[in-house]
């Protein structure tokens, strides 16, 4: 149990990489914090409101992030067809 979950998910919000890596237990994270502010009535019920609806947004945006990146090639594992060994990845706009 943490002392101070609501400095815990402000925390916890601002880790990309821990978003971006596994957005569905980083969001579970999320909310297990925020209830917990709540329960510990660091925050009112309007301000937990909108925690859980940012750590919502925040799972949302890390999983397009994720299709993006697929989508422009970044997860091909590195392997190159050119012969100098440079990977072109091909992107709109």
């Amino acid at each position: 149990m943490s002392d101070n979950p609501l400095a815990d998910w402000r925390s916890a919000i601002k880790a990309l990489d821990d978003l971006i890596t596994n957005p569905d237990a980083h969001r579970t994270k999320l909310v297990g914090l925020a209830m917990l502010a709540g329960r510990m009535r660091q925050v009112g019920e309007e301000e937990l409101n909108e925690m859980l609806d940012l750590s919502d947004a925040a799972r949302l945006w890390a999983l397009v992030e994720w299709e993006e990146a697929e989508r422009i090639g970044l997860f091909s594992g590195g392997a190159s067809d050119r012969a100098d060994g440079l990977q072109v990845i091909k992107g709109r706009g």
